[in-house]
Formats: structure tokens, C-alpha cells, sequence
């Protein structure tokens, strides 16, 4: 699907275990016969998205990193780097030795080992598409603002607060120039979106899972152990039930399509569409992103409507897939999501195309591709408000408008003159 991005991640291995109170680093600590940071390093050895490592180190855990490094392996790992005072110092750092032929820059807690592939996927898709982006989960409790001496003050709204988690994931200048900044003005963040923040720089919150834990105290380890040992039975029960015969079982339509559905690669699509006169010249432009990987789609038409070019977008974008997929796909037209999401589509079709006793639907053509293209793939529709600084949306509203200043236009045969 076009140049794959390089990523880089950075893996904080620098902390102390205060609150651990332990005489060993809570990375360095074993569970389930295994220290804590290699759990963590694995996940990103393993992901075919992520292409160096950098791991950053105390003055008196640099050995001992290296160490982990050269027991396990890791081929990814380009360096072990000393750390700073604050985990900000040591970002900063390791963002200096970031190659510039880096694209997006992951930044993740060494302490965080039930990070998944589909995390890291999901935040690479979300800082290409945002700039910024980090994994959190939704509050589950009452969080109360309080006083010095311990009095509520303030009860926000739990709807609106978020539990952010690692990995943090950045385009790479942005967050290079995010951190030049706040080193200028002597801010001091909380985490990496909140230098991206202080810099003016919007930051996605992708949905993680709240088994992504960092672990910080001797409770979390129980509980690490707990998560290490469920997923240790998964396997074995997958193994011993695997089925003697291939081929015999008899599956229900809705069972096969969870079973495929977790093998099925999940892709960002932004879709537009756009019209000089409508009807008139119009155009498209498609973003589609997976994993690291990102490719840009667009036409110009000689005589069409906006309509038909926003619905054209999203059929474009989805028959660009060659295999079936696990689809996020952003519109701004309300034409559009509105019908698939309120079952218009639907039913329009059933009534032999026509949206009432009397008025025939409009664009029967393109709605009966996008149907085909329903049934291939598990779509989810977002609606984004158009010009709103989107930048997927805003990408696409430029291939669309450039499709129709480039010239040498197409004829949309199927369209017809009112």
C-alpha cells in the first residue's frame, strides 16, 4: 500500500522502583521467570511495523540493560542510552539519537509489558493520520480534584477523562521540535503529549485495554503474574483442543466471522469527495493507512456531482484492499455515513431502488458497488465535520480539489442530467 514508514521506539528503562521498594529496578524484576523489561522489548522485537529500538538506561542500569540485550538478542535494538534526571531528560535524549530518516517515533514505558501489536498499529495509523497519538482506556472511577490539605474541590465529569498509557507515538519532528521547545521554555511535562500540547500540537487518544498496566508497585506484579499465567493456559487449551481433522466442523455464520475477523488486518481509510458547480468537474481523494504504511488515491471527473464523488471516495478506498479487512473509514459527508449507518442503503434496495412510492434513490450505480464492498469487508463509519482540521479529512479535500485542477478528466458515464 505504498512506502512503508520507518519507526523508531523508545523504551524507558531508567527508573528506580521507589515506590517498588525493592533493592532491584522494577525492570530488571523477574515474572513468570522473566524480567519485566524483556517481556516489554519482545512485543516490538516481534511487531513488523516497528524497525529500531532504543533503549534508555540509568547510570547504574546501563549494564545491566546491555546485558538483557545481549542474553535475549534483540536484533532491533540499535543502542542502550543513558537516561536523564526526569523521564523528560531521557526522552529527550533518546530523541537525539533518532535518525532523521525516521518517520514516526513510539514511546513506551519499559514497565508495560502487556503492550499488544495491535496497539502499536493502532498508535502508528493515529500519529500519521493526527500527528499525535497516545493508547489510553476510559476512566472507570470518580476522580475528585483536591486540595493541599486533602479537601474536593472539583468532580469532572468522568465521561470526558481518559487513563493515558503507552505508547506514546509521534510524528518525528513534530515531537523532535515539541521537546526543543519545552527545553527552551522550561516546561516540564507530565508525558510526551503533554510537551506535543505545550508546543500547539493536537494529540489522538487510541483505545488500549486496561490490561496494559505499568507496573509499579508489588500489587501490579501479582497481577502481571496473574495476566502472564492466564495467557500461559489460552495456549496450552489452544493446543490440546486443537481439531484432529480439518475440514469436519460445521461453524456458524457468526462464529466464522469473529474467527476471521481477529485475522484480518485492520486499515484507516479517510475518504472526500469534491465538485466544481455540482454538477460539474468534481474529484476524489482517498488516504488509506495500515500499520506504518500509507497510500493516496485520487480522480478527477469532466462532469459529476459531489455526491457521487464523496460515495465514489469510499468505494475507491475500499476496493483498493486486496484482501478482506477490519475498516475505520472517515467521511464528512453526512450523504454518505447517514445512509449506511440509518440503513437507507438498505433500504432503497429492497424497494427496488426507490427512496419512497414515488421518488426514485439517486446514485443506484455506486451505492450497488459500495454494497459489495459492505458485504467483503467489516466497515465502521466515522463522520468528521468537514475543514475542521482534520488532517486525514484536509489530505483528502487536496487530492480531490488538485485531481480536478490537474486536468485530462474522466467521463463518469453513469452519471445523468437532471
Amino acid at each position: 500500500m505504498g512506502e512503508k514508514l520507518r519507526c523508531t521506539a523508545i523504551i524507558m528503562a531508567a527508573g528506580k522502583g521507589k515506590r517498588m521498594q525493592t533493592a532491584v529496578s522494577k525492570q530488571f524484576l523477574p515474572v513468570c521467570g522473566k524480567e519485566i523489561l524483556a517481556w516489554t522489548v519482545d512485543v516490538f522485537e516481534k511487531s513488523p511495523l516497528v524497525d529500531n529500538i532504543l533503549l534508555m538506561a540509568s547510570a547504574d542500569g546501563k549494564e545491566d540493560v546491555q546485558h538483557l540485550w545481549d542474553n535475549y538478542g534483540w536484533k532491533k535494538v540499535a543502542a542502550v542510552l543513558e537516561g536523564g534526571k526526569e523521564r523528560q531528560n531521557s526522552v529527550a535524549n533518546g530523541l537525539a539519537a533518532v535518525g532523521e530518516d525516521t518517520d514516526i517515533v513510539l514511546i513506551h514505558d519499559g514497565v508495560r509489558p502487556f503492550v499488544t501489536e495491535e496497539m502499536i498499529a493502532d498508535s502508528i495509523a493515529a500519529a500519521q493520520a493526527y500527528g499525535g497519538a497516545v493508547i489510553g482506556v476510559p476512566a472507570k472511577d470518580t476522580i475528585k480534584v483536591c486540595s493541599a490539605d486533602g479537601m474536593a474541590v472539583e468532580t469532572p465529569d468522568r465521561s470526558t477523562l481518559w487513563q493515558i498509557q503507552t505508547p506514546q507515538t509521534f510524528q518525528r519532528s513534530l515531537i523532535v521540535d515539541a521537546y526543543e521547545k519545552a527545553e527552551k521554555d522550561g516546561f516540564l511535562g507530565t508525558d510526551d503529549a503533554s510537551v506535543a500540547e505545550f508546543a500547539g500540537h493536537q494529540v489522538k487518544v487510541v483505545m488500549g485495554s486496561y490490561r496494559n498496566i505499568k507496573i509499579t508497585t508489588k500489587e501490579d506484579l501479582v497481577i502481571a503474574e496473574a495476566f502472564l499465567k492466564e495467557e500461559s493456559l489460552k495456549e496450552n487449551k489452544k493446543e490440546q483442543t486443537a481439531p484432529a481433522e480439518k475440514g469436519n466442523s460445521v461453524k456458524k455464520e457468526s462464529h466464522e466471522r469473529k474467527a476471521e475477523s481477529k485475522d484480518q488486518k485492520k486499515v484507516v481509510i479517510y475518504t472526500d469527495g469534491a465538485c466544481s458547480g455540482n454538477p460539474g468537474a468534481g474529484g476524489y481523494g482517498v488516504v488509506l493507512i495500515y500499520g506504518g504504511t500509507k497510500r493516496e488515491l485520487s480522480e478527477g471527473y469532466r462532469l459529476t456531482t459531489n455526491n457521487r464523488m464523496e460515495v465514489l471516495a469510499v468505494i475507491k478506498g475500499l476496493e483498493a484492499l486486496k484482501e478482506p479487512c477490519q475498516v475505520t473509514l472517515y467521511s464528512d459527508s453526512k450523504y454518505v455515513v447517514d445512509a449506511i449507518q440509518k440503513g437507507w442503503v438498505t433500504k432503497w434496495k429492497a424497494n427496488g431502488w426507490y427512496r419512497n412510492k414515488k421518488e426514485r434513490a439517486s446514485n443506484v450505480d455506486l451505492w450497488e458497488r459500495l454494497l459489495v464492498q459492505l458485504e467483503r469487508h467489516q466497515v465502521t463509519f466515522q463522520w468528521v465535520k468537514g475543514h475542521a482540521d482534520n488532517p486525514g479529512n484536509e489530505r483528502c479535500d487536496e487530492l480531490a480539489r488538485g485531481a480536478i485542477a490537474a486536468g485530462n478528466l474522466l467521463e463518469d458515464e453513469n452519471y445523468q442530467m437532471p
